[in-house]
């Protein structure tokens, strides 16, 4: 499977648009986080440097630090998705004559369900990540680029919000019980979160940019 991060962007949509299974909504969802992220980023580099911002640098130079790992995660799950869900068609493929190879089936199939949850999963905690750095850099980066930090947080929001309906389409299949609870009782607090963050970021971005 060729890798969606190495196409052209122009490559990436025309495959999104077509028929074709993959790229879906995780990897989408997840692109959209990973670009979010970048504007949030460039709000950064824009303070650091700057004799204006001197005291808060070693700060900001932290958040960049913090933002680009997850930014790296989200980028990942571009790719990882779309593995994670050629698994479960495989799974679906397998023979189901005997007993032995219908067993055999479920069990793949579960297990192809588990790790095409896990990527989506991913995505939600590195845009929580993300997100917690936000109020902050809203704060304290350099207000011409307060905007563009907004934007990060809306998106990123947005994007947790639909790597959680990735996250929802397979847990609703999986069978054990005690993954279904504790996927669940993450996925409401990662959504929580999220929400929170981005409404104290979007606070102090239209507080800042009104006066």
């Amino acid at each position: 499977m060729a890798s969606f991060t190495e196409s052209t962007i122009q490559d990436y949509i025309n495959v999104a648009k077509s028929d074709a299974p993959t790229p879906g909504g995780g990897s989408v969802s997840a692109l959209c986080g990973a670009l979010a992220s970048c504007m949030a980023t460039m709000a950064a580099n824009f303070t650091v440097g700057k004799k204006k911002f001197a005291e808060v640098e070693d700060e900001v130079k932290g958040i960049i630090d913090a933002i680009e790992p997850n930014r790296v995660e989200m980028l990942k799950c571009m790719d990882d998705d779309a593995i994670a869900f050629a698994g479960i068609g495989e799974a679906y493929k397998m023979q189901k004559e005997t007993d032995d190879e219908k067993a055999a089936r479920r069990e793949a199939i579960q297990k192809a369900l588990k790790n095409s949850m896990a990527v989506p999963m991913r995505a939600m905690r590195a845009g929580v990540n993300i997100l917690e750095r936000l109020p902050r850099l809203a704060e304290i980066g350099n207000p011409n680029l307060v905007s563009d930090t907004g934007v990060a947080a809306l998106i990123i929001e947005s994007a947790v919000k639909a790597a959680y309906l990735n996250v929802l389409i397979n847990v609703t299949s999986i069978k054990d019980e005690a993954i279904v609870t504790s996927t669940r009782t993450e996925t409401a607090d990662l959504l929580a979160k999220a929400a929170e963050l981005n409404s104290a970021t979007q606070k102090i971005v239209e507080s800042t940019i009104t006066g």
